[in-house]
């Protein structure tokens, strides 16, 4: 694989599969391995960043929504329920909602919206430290110290973004527990215990916008990390941070601008 430009990830036989995870099924003839990836909680770990940010001055509003969205005598303004913040730099890092923001400003962008359902279980005794992956089969799955394990894989459910709420496609999320019971027998005597679903922004790349606003100074993107945000966040408020205050970065983020979709 290193020639192809893989080289954080190792092609496995079926006998380091299984040293690595025990548990699964004889079935499985080998895998890959990122020997250097780990995992994080999102809930504490989004928690953690916003309480450093609020130590460091950010005002955080939750539950309003933005609006009126305008640039007047050289600072963008948005209205935040009976608020209205001012800045000469503005941000647009809205999500799913991302979409509809740029195509107010002028830059509309082909994006659609997707609802990525999980489900979690009961405690069962430890069998796994990696974070799982299947392909051929949607599913992704990682055990957590309490002994509960996260479902995934990308199954969708239907999203209402006017309401911020989605539907659960309970066959899909059936399917995905069937998978589970299938490959790791130390499952099938778990039980779901709750289910719910993400409202995220897909672009028809499948890469993210990132970068300055091709029509508006001031304007810069950051949305569309299709399912890949928790991951990627991080590094790219990193590289944000970087062109807002020194207006440029070293990072390579050409063919991530807003201007390909109108190219």
């Amino acid at each position: 694989m290193t020639p192809r430009g893989f080289t954080h990830e190792e092609l496995i036989d079926g006998t380091e599969l299984r040293r690595l995870v025990p548990a699964v099924a004889e079935s499985c003839p080998g895998g890959v391995v990122s020997r250097r990836d780990g995992a994080a909680q999102p809930a504490r770990t989004t928690t953690a960043f916003r309480r450093k940010a609020e130590q460091l001055g950010t005002t955080i509003r939750e539950g309003v929504l933005a609006t009126n969205i305008r640039k007047e005598q050289g600072r963008w303004h948005v209205d935040v329920g009976a608020e209205t913040f001012a800045a000469p730099v503005l941000v647009n890092a809205a999500g799913a909602w991302a979409g509809r923001i740029a195509a107010l400003l002028g830059e509309p962008v082909p994006v659609e919206t997707i609802a990525p359902m999980l489900m979690i279980t009961s405690p069962v005794a430890h069998f796994i430290d990696p974070v799982v992956i299947l392909r051929g089969r949607k599913l992704s799955f990682k055990q957590f110290p309490n002994g509960t394990v996260l479902i995934g894989g990308g199954h969708l459910a239907t999203p209402d973004q006017d309401r911020n709420e989605t539907v659960l496609d309970w066959r899909k999320l059936a399917e995905s527990a069937r998978t589970v019971a299938e490959l790791f027998e130390v499952m099938r005597g778990a039980t779901i215990t709750r289910a719910w679903a993400g409202i995220e922004a897909r672009m028809r790349d499948d890469i993210p916008v990132f970068g300055p606003s091709a029509l508006h100074e001031g304007l810069y993107h950051q949305f569309g990390f299709s399912a890949h945000g928790f991951q990627l966040g991080p590094g790219a408020g990193a590289v944000m941070a970087e062109l807002i205050v020194h207006g440029g970065t070293q990072t390579r983020i050409s063919g991530l601008s807003i201007a390909r979709f109108s190219q």
